[in-house]
């Protein structure tokens, strides 16, 4: 039951892998955007955000329902903000200085090859599932 239930489930688990790299790609995305914002709804700088997934282990008698990754929640990365000095700028501090984004465009895009990397890992899963799955029916109907 339990390698019928895996073989079943293959699709679903790509799926899931699918989904949550979609959610990264979009959240670095955003990290990308807003780089250069200086000033929130919340107040300050945006802050960048980082996805963090949560996956289930495969044992016998498991939920495939349950199976694959989902993005647990997204977290702010609290690390240092970048202070520019810049007495002009209209979100400056008495001294001068300006709080920028703790957003580093090497580092997000990095991110979002390692993000294009899996999802597309997860679109080769389903089609070796599928090509399977007629090689199966091929041999079940001869």
């Amino acid at each position: 039951m339990f390698l019928r239930d895996v073989n079943l489930s293959a699709r679903q688990i790509a799926v899931s892998g699918l989904k949550a790299q979609r959610t990264r790609m979009n959240i670095i995305a955003n990290n990308i955007a807003n780089a250069e914002t200086t000033r929130t709804p919340e107040g300050g700088a945006f802050r960048r955000q980082l996805t963090v997934f949560e996956g289930n282990r495969m044992k016998p008698g498991f939920n495939p329902d349950k199976a694959g990754v989902r993005v647990k929640h997204v977290v702010h990365d609290m690390s240092e903000l970048r202070t520019i000095h810049d007495p002009s700028h209209p979100d400056a501090n008495e001294q001068g200085y300006v709080e920028y984004p703790n957003v580093n465009i090497a580092v997000e895009m990095a991110n979002l090859v390692s993000a294009q990397r899996a999802y597309e890992a997860n679109i080769s899963v389903m089609v070796s599932h599928s090509r399977m799955s007629e090689a199966a029916m091929d041999i079940l109907l001869r």
